[in-house]
């Protein structure tokens, strides 16, 4: 019996969570049953040399807002030649399900839809184009998966779907206090009390609500930092902000890092004032990094993993969450890793990939 072969994506320029969890999960799948190739709307995609370092490839598609035509045509000539034998497409709304329809008219016996997020972040045209084609799924799919109930719901439009949970590298996001001592030397960050943000700057991460929360921590611990890690389309505005506020000369952007687990272990506690969140990834590496994770209410039951996981509502002045900041500052001399916790609860790549490639081989379906 031959490989499995996959079509999945899609993937680009950025480091986004689902390229990430699309990529984690190709490198842990058996190379010896599966062949994956990945769509990519850059010629240059940010993981395309650990893609083809792993053995996979890649299939260039023109970008659907630029050269619609070009993009389904690519698409077609893709998946009428390719063979698949499983389409997986990662999904942030359903304003295009392109790859899942040219998919189900290709033939491909498996074709995934898998949900990332609960809310659309763009412009009116992406909005009407997730309400009218979110209905459709269900015509062009054989499974739908979720990174959590939430995710399914809005995806869905009431179509039966799996949650799968999104695992991390439960070591390399495990706890280190020589690399928090490290980190915070080579950052300068000394005893300062660090609140520190992972994610994109764009609207979904609410990044004013962000600046205003530390503007008010700074008033109540003047001995503090703002690490921002990330870069995105706001990233001028948010400077700009920081600046009109006073706070600019007490924040560290670092942009994109390679290396996220060593900058939660440098942290004090993670801020995460989302406005929506499919799940809320990051909150669950800091929780496996044994980090307070203050994050908005939003953020779906899946990712509230342990007590370490505080919510907060929107409504809520930024002067509250800050005073809880500074009061539920926590001691790093008892910070341990929930590694463990989070094994049991299923987050580990290994519980993944066992019930990803018995999707993939139809031993599982909805």
């Amino acid at each position: 019996m031959g490989k499995v072969k996959i079509l999945t994506g899609v993937i680009g320029k950025g480091k986004g969570g689902m390229s990430l969890f699309a990529v984690g999960l190709f490198e842990r799948l058996d190379p010896e049953k599966f062949d994956v190739t990945f769509l990519t709307n850059d010629p240059e995609p940010y993981f395309g040399k650990e893609i083809l370092a792993h053995g996979g490839h890649l299939a260039y598609i023109p970008s659907r807002l630029r050269y619609p035509l070009a993009h389904k045509k690519a698409l077609r000539k893709i998946l009428r030649e390719g063979n698949f034998d499983v389409c997986h497409i990662h999904l942030s709304t359903a304003s295009n399900i392109d790859p899942l329809i040219e998919a189900h008219r290709a033939g491909v016996p498996r074709v995934i839809a898998h949900s990332h997020n609960t809310g659309v972040e763009g412009n009116a045209l992406a909005r009407l184009l997730h309400r009218k084609n979110a209905g459709k799924i269900q015509k062009y799919t054989t499974d739908r998966l979720a990174c959590s109930r939430l995710a399914g719901e809005f995806m869905y439009a009431g179509a039966d779907f799996t949650v799968v949970k999104n695992a991390i590298d439960l070591d390399r996001f495990a706890y280190s206090p020589e690399t928090r001592r490290r980190m915070r030397e080579q950052l300068g960050f000394g005893d300062k009390l660090v609140v520190g943000h992972i994610g994109r700057m764009s609207m979904q991460k609410n990044p004013r609500y962000l600046l205003e929360t530390f503007r008010a921590v700074k008033d109540l611990e003047p001995e503090s930092v703002l690490c921002y890690v990330g870069d995105g389309p706001m990233e001028g505005e948010i400077r700009q902000h920081a600046e009109e506020l006073g706070i600019l000369p007490d924040i560290v952007f670092t942009g994109q890092v390679p290396n996220p687990q060593d900058y939660l272990c440098a942290f004090d506690c993670f801020l995460l004032p989302s406005l929506f969140e499919g799940l809320g990834f990051v909150v669950i590496e800091s929780a496996c990094s044994g980090l307070v994770c203050f994050a908005s209410d939003v953020i779906p039951e899946e990712a509230r993993v342990c007590d370490l996981v505080r919510t907060f509502s929107l409504s809520e002045k930024p002067e509250a969450v800050a005073k809880r900041i500074v009061s539920q500052r926590q001691d790093p001399a008892v910070r341990a890793g929930q590694g463990e916790r989070l094994r049991e609860l299923g987050y580990d790549f290994a519980s993944q990939k066992r019930q990803v490639e018995a999707i993939y081989t139809g031993e599982r379906s909805l």
